[in-house]
C-alpha cells in the first residue's frame, strides 16, 4: 500500500530537505562568501573615502572648537620625509589666502608646522621637525615654559627634543605641551605633543625634555592652515 503514496511521500521529503537547507543557509552561502570576497578588495579604497570623509569633518569642526580667526582647508601634495616628515606642500596658495608663517593643524588641531613659502596654487611648510623650527612652548599641568627645536635626534625615534625647562622642574612624562603665544609664528595654546621623558643635568641650570608630537600617527591627507 505504501507504494501508492511514494509521490506524496518523496514530496514530504524534499520538503523537510528544503526547509533544513534553508534553515541552515546553504543555499545563500556562496552568495555570502563573493560579496565578501568583492568587499574586501574594495576594503582599501573605501577606507580610505571614509577617513578622509571623516578628517574633512573634523577639520569643519575646527573654528568652533579651537577658536581660530581664520582656517583654510588644504590637500597634501607632497611630504618629505615620508617617516618624521620636516617639509610639507598643499594645494592651496595666494589665491586662497595662506599667507606665509600660517600654521598648519591636523583635523584633531595639533600642530603639524607652519607656512614658509607661498605661491599661487602651493604653498610648502616646515613642520616641528624641521631643524630651523623653534617654538616657545608651555607644559599645560605646569604653565612652565620652555622652547621646542626642530629634529635633533636619530631618525629611530620620533621625540623632539625641549630645552630651557627650569632648574627644578615639574613637568613630568604624560604632560601635555601646547604653544605658548609668545610669539606671532604660532596662536596661542595649540596642543603639540606629550612628553615622554624629562633630563636633568647637574651641570646646566636648565632642565631639557623631549615630547612626542601628537599629528605624528594620523593620517595627514588633508590639512588645515589657520591663524
Amino acid at each position: 500500500m505504501l507504494w501508492r503514496f511514494r509521490r506524496e511521500i518523496i514530496l514530504i521529503f524534499f520538503i523537510l530537505v528544503g526547509t533544513w537547507i534553508l534553515k541552515h543557509n546553504l543555499i545563500f552561502r556562496p552568495i555570502v562568501f563573493k560579496q565578501q570576497s568583492h568587499l574586501k578588495e574594495l576594503t582599501p579604497e573605501l577606507k580610505s573615502v571614509i577617513i578622509e570623509n571623516e578628517n574633512l569633518r573634523k577639520l569643519l569642526n575646527l573654528k568652533q572648537n579651537k577658536g581660530f580667526s581664520r582656517i583654510i582647508y588644504a590637500n597634501t601634495k607632497m611630504i618629505s620625509p615620508w617617516v618624521f616628515p620636516s617639509v610639507i606642500a598643499v594645494d592651496k596658495g595666494s589665491r586662497d589666502g595662506v599667507k606665509e608663517n600660517m600654521a598648519i593643524v591636523n583635523h584633531k588641531g595639533s600642530l603639524i608646522g607652519r607656512i614658509v613659502e607661498v605661491k599661487e596654487n602651493v604653498s610648502t611648510g616646515i613642520t616641528i621637525y624641521h631643524p630651523d623650527n623653534r617654538i616657545s612652548v608651555m607644559v599645560l599641568e605646569t604653565g612652565e615654559l620652555a622652547v621646542m627645536e626642530g629634529f635633533s635626534l636619530s631618525f629611530l625615534s620620533s621625540n623632539i627634543k625641549i630645552k630651557f625647562l627650569p632648574s627644578e622642574c615639574k613637568a613630568s612624562a604624560g604632560d601635555t605641551v601646547e604653544t605658548s603665544g609668545l610669539t606671532r609664528l604660532y596662536p596661542c595654546r595649540v596642543r603639540i605633543g606629550k612628553i615622554v621623558r624629562i633630563e636633568s643635568l647637574r651641570t646646566e641650570p636648565v632642565t631639557h625634555g623631549f615630547v612626542k608630537p601628537f599629528f605624528i600617527n594620523e593620517d595627514l591627507r588633508t590639512v588645515a592652515i589657520v591663524e
